[in-house]
């Protein structure tokens, strides 16, 4: 576990809240415990000096008083008599306003100071005229509030070594799913598929469980389609190689005859072709993944565009016996004009390959930046919709079923050229029947 883990800082941060709680308790418990200090003091010799008080001529029997002040001095307390013309013992510590007061019949409860001692002080006038006054040394109480002092510190210290020791539990508890979770990733990251996620833990966690899993999914999914892809590009490379060998071998050991030479060199020449091709579009795919892949946007007219590239392609289509049909609203997009012009012909190499004798296909632009490729052939299923634009899946799937032609890399680099003028291409269905390839490109202001 690093020392700056998530389990780490949690227990960390558990642990300060907990001593920060601890010390806030003590903060508030101290003058409760100071004023319980002096209530423990005042409280019984309030009812002490009342009980004094009741009893008559206590204040004119000396002899009785100073029994008396031998008595309370047992129990660490100063007895005190006032009377109109002298005040004794405990009086001492009362000012003259005080005195004052229990001449005139009120009671006094105050603080002060008796020998240099502080004192509590609580007098009562008398029944038998005077008044009564008992004094307690304050620190009377401290053995008592020690204990007291004692026992809440102690309480507070075992808080929060339990508070300590559930933090502890508790970012463990917290962190280990995102530990988890973590290792996953990591297993993620040097190649491993199909890794256990954790399912427990907080929500956030369990989100970011859910992700990642989707991402092995994604990443299971992609790496498929990669190996295929390979497998197709693999497939491709291979046979015109085979025939190139063959034809190579036979003109090297001198089982082609001369007469036959010229069609061997032109079946070479053929096939060279077909891998410089290949090869070719490969460098297309690649270049696109470039960040120094060169795109010069402008203002185009996406009507004149299509316009122009249906009256190219009439000739050759109506040699298929296939009509190209423009239908041209007037819009201007921002868009490379040369590099929306090989999109479009690479679509229309495409249509023009499967759809039948008689088939139309469709060029139009409309408002919006919409640009459409549509044809009448046999069209796509709906789960070729979702990797039409995935480098050899549609020429692999179909191989052998329909006219694929070229080398099944048409359509990623046309879906690279719309996405690096800032586009969109989808696939869908037709109303002619066939494929629809619909491009959008961000709208532009008429060129001045």
């Amino acid at each position: 576990m690093r020392s700056g883990g998530l389990t780490v800082r949690l227990a960390l941060a558990m642990a300060a809240v907990a001593a920060v709680s601890a010390l806030l308790a003590g903060l508030l418990v101290a003058p409760l415990l100071a004023g319980a200090r002096e209530d423990a003091v005042r409280t019984p010799l309030s009812r002490q000096v009342d009980l004094l008080s009741g009893i008559p001529q206590l204040t004119a029997a000396a002899d009785r008083l100073e029994r008396l002040d031998r008595i309370t001095a047992v129990s660490g307390l100063s007895i005190g008599i006032v009377t109109d013309d002298r005040a004794s013992g405990a009086a001492a510590a009362l000012t003259d306003a005080e005195l004052a007061d229990l001449r005139a019949g009120r009671s006094v409860s105050t603080s002060g100071e008796l020998d240099g001692v502080p004192v509590l002080v609580e007098a009562r006038p008398s029944l038998g005229g005077g008044a009564v006054v008992l004094a307690s040394d304050v620190s009377s109480a401290d053995e008592a509030l020690g204990a007291v002092r004692r026992r809440v510190v102690l309480a507070l210290g075992l808080g929060t070594l339990v508070a300590l020791a559930l933090a502890a539990w508790l970012a463990r508890r917290l962190g280990a799913p995102l530990t988890q979770t973590a290792a996953a990733a990591r297993r993620l990251a040097s190649g491993e598929r199909g890794v256990e996620l954790p399912t427990s833990g907080p929500s956030e966690v369990a989100d970011v469980a859910v992700a990642l899993g989707q991402l092995d999914g994604a990443l299971r999914t992609s790496e498929e389609r990669q190996r295929r892809f390979l497998l197709s590009v693999s497939h491709e490379l291979r046979t015109p190689l085979t025939a190139v060998r063959g034809y190579a071998e036979g003109l090297a050991d001198g089982t082609v005859p001369p007469e036959d030479a010229r069609e061997v060199g032109a079946t070479l020449v053929g096939e060279a072709e077909r891998l410089e091709g290949y090869v070719a579009d490969l460098l297309a795919l690649a270049r696109l993944q470039a960040d120094d892949f060169a795109i010069s946007p402008s203002a185009v007219d996406a009507g004149d565009l299509v316009t122009s590239t249906a009256e190219a392609w009439s000739a050759r289509a109506r040699a298929a016996g296939v009509s190209v049909v423009a239908e041209a609203a007037p819009v201007v997009v921002r868009a490379d004009p040369s590099r929306l012009r090989q999109v479009l012909d690479g679509l229309l190499d495409n249509a023009l390959r499967v759809t039948p004798r008689g088939g139309t296909i469709v060029l139009a632009a409309r408002s919006g930046g919409v640009v459409e490729v549509r044809d009448s052939g046999p069209g796509l299923a709906p789960d070729d919709l979702a990797v039409a634009f995935e480098p050899g899946v549609l020429h692999e799937r179909y191989r052998g079923r329909r006219a694929t032609g070229g080398h099944g890399l048409g359509l990623a680099i046309g879906a690279g050229l719309v996405r690096r003028m800032g586009g969109t291409i989808t696939a869908g269905v037709a109303p002619e029947g066939g494929a629809a390839f619909t491009i959008r490109l961000p709208e532009a202001p008429p060129p001045v």
